[in-house]
């Protein structure tokens, strides 16, 4: 199994509150990373990031997804969405795919569908690629860290997920604070006091994290390593960086 974590792809913009599809960025290669890694192209999988999800609420989001493959001649012959009325069919439409796409949302929610969707499990046998976006990427992890974005009333930030790596990453990482408002300040010195018990690696909009076969993590685009209450630049965009082994190892 290859594992991609991503924290955006830069694949739309909203213009006038419509959501415009753009071609996924190739800024720091996963284009062409997905183009030399996919063994086929006869199935994608887009799974939801919520359990009470519907056709009608994901369709829009994985419209998105597909068609901005699309616009970079990134092709499939089956298109499947599971989502939170059809979850029961995810060992079906996962079996034989080539790209499972776990996107992005509401993180603890999304690792409930999961767990009733019995993902874990179905993935422990499936050798194609996993792509995690934004939520999806947390929820790769084996314990995961779920950065409180509500405060004190944020859902659960520990728990345990799909156990793909132990690489956990903060999404649409951004170093300058001075902004913040009260709940990002929250979240900021969280991810801080978490980094004394794991590496954190933040992850700006535009990078992603591609482990291959052989469980070689490489970092590429803009990206922190958030560890023992330091925050430090480790890659720039279009530049790559090979991660410690001893860091992703799955466990």
């Amino acid at each position: 199994m290859i594992k991609i974590l991503v924290s955006d792809f830069g694949n739309y913009e909203k213009v006038n509150g419509e959501k415009i599809t753009h071609p996924m960025s190739n800024e720091n290669g996963i284009v062409d990373q997905l183009k030399e890694n996919l063994k086929g192209t006869n199935k994608v999988v887009f799974v939801s990031s919520d359990i009470n999800s519907t056709p009608e609420s994901v369709l829009p989001y994985a419209r998105i997804f597909f068609d901005s493959m699309k616009m970079v001649d990134i092709k499939f012959n089956q298109y499947l969405i599971i989502e939170g009325t059809n979850y029961d069919k995810a060992s079906e439409y996962i079996e034989g795919a080539d790209l499972v796409f776990l996107c992005g949302g509401d993180t603890y929610n999304q690792h409930k569908l999961f767990s009733k969707m019995n993902l874990k499990q179905i993935l422990s046998s499936y050798s194609g690629i996993v792509m995690g976006q934004s939520a999806g990427a947390l929820n790769m992890a084996v314990d995961v860290f779920n950065s409180p974005e509500e405060k004190e009333e944020s859902e659960p930030i520990f728990y345990e997920g799909l156990g793909l790596t132990t690489i956990n990453i903060e999404p649409h990482f951004k170093l300058d604070d001075t902004n913040f408002d009260d709940k990002e300040k929250y979240q900021r010195d969280a991810i801080i006091k978490e980094s004394y018990n794991r590496p954190i690696y933040g992850q700006c909009n535009g990078s992603h994290i591609l482990i291959d076969e052989d469980n070689v993590a490489t970092i590429y685009g803009e990206t922190y390593l958030i560890m023992s209450g330091k925050i430090k630049k480790i890659c720039d965009n279009q530049k790559s960086l090979i991660v410690n082994k001893a860091s992703y190892l799955k466990k």
